[in-house]
C-alpha cells in the first residue's frame, strides 16, 4: 500500500466573489449594510486579480493513511466510517492574494479587514469547485464522497498539516508550505480529506465538545453552530 502520487486538478477562477461569504467572515450578521457591502464590493476587485487558485489531489487507500500518521485523533475515523479510500485535496489562491492584503491594510484597516475576508471566502469558492469536479468524477465511477474535513476539524490535529502537504507534494505542485507553527503559506489556502465509497455516504461532524476552536467560537456565542448556517 503506498500514497500518492498526487495530481494537479484544473480551476476556473470565478468571475466575482461569495460577498454574502466573505460578509460573514468580516463578522457581519444576516445581510450586510450598505457600508459594508460597498467596502466588499470595492476590496473584491483587486482580491479576485490577483488570486492565481492552483489545486492538486491524490487519491489512496484509508490504511495507507493511516500508516502514515495522516489518520490522528477519533473524529476523522467517524467521518470516514463507511469508507475504504480516501481523497486528500489542497487548493491555494497563490502569494498574491496574500499581498493584495497587506497591500489594501496599508493606511486603511477597514479594508485589509475586508481584503482577508474576501480571500477566505475566494479560498472556500475555490476549494468548493474542486471538490464539485471530484464529486463528479466519482460519481461518473458509481462512486460516492463525504464532505471535506480538514485539519483543526474536532481533533484532527493541525499538526498533521505538514505530512498532508508531504503527501500532496504541494510545495512543488502548488507552491503551497507549512511553516514550522503549521501554518500555511501562502495563507488563503485549503487543506482536507474526502471519503470514498462504493455506496452513498456523508460523512460525520465533529460535535463542538471536541472542536479546537469551542471556547472561542462565534458562533456558539450566538447560541448556533458552524454546520447551521
Amino acid at each position: 500500500m503506498s500514497i500518492g502520487p498526487s495530481r494537479p486538478l484544473a480551476l476556473e477562477k470565478p468571475e466575482t466573489i461569495d460577498l454574502k461569504q466573505a460578509a460573514r467572515y468580516f463578522g457581519q450578521r444576516g445581510e450586510p449594510d450598505a457600508a459594508t457591502a460597498s467596502l466588499l464590493e470595492r476590496c473584491a476587485v483587486p482580491i479576485l486579480a490577483a488570486a492565481a487558485p492552483h489545486a492538486v489531489w491524490l487519491e489512496s487507500d484509508v490504511d495507507s493513511l493511516a500508516e502514515a500518521g495522516l489518520l490522528q485523533g477519533e473524529d476523522v475515523y467517524r467521518h470516514l466510517t463507511g469508507c475504504d479510500r480516501a481523497i486528500l485535496l489542497a487548493v491555494t489562491l497563490g502569494p498574491g492574494v496574500d499581498a493584495q492584503i497587506r497591500r489594501a491594510g496599508v493606511g486603511d484597516i477597514a479594508a485589509g479587514v475586508a481584503s482577508d475576508a474576501l480571500g477566505s471566502a475566494l479560498a472556500e469558492q475555490m476549494a468548493d469547485a474542486a471538490e464539485a469536479e471530484l464529486r463528479n468524477a466519482a460519481a461518473g465511477q458509481g462512486r460516492y464522497l463525504t464532505g471535506r474535513y480538514s485539519p483543526g476539524y474536532g481533533d484532527w490535529p493541525i499538526t498533521v498539516q505538514p505530512l498532508v502537504a508531504a503527501a500532496l507534494d504541494t510545495a512543488r505542485r502548488a507552491g503551497l508550505c507549512v511553516t514550522d507553527t503549521n501554518l500555511m503559506t501562502p495563507r488563503k489556502s485549503v487543506t482536507a480529506l474526502l471519503g470514498v465509497s462504493e455506496h452513498p455516504v456523508k460523512g460525520h461532524l465533529a460535535g463542538c465538545g471536541h472542536c479546537v476552536l469551542r471556547t472561542r467560537c462565534e458562533y456558539r456565542k450566538r447560541g448556533i453552530t458552524c454546520a447551521s448556517e
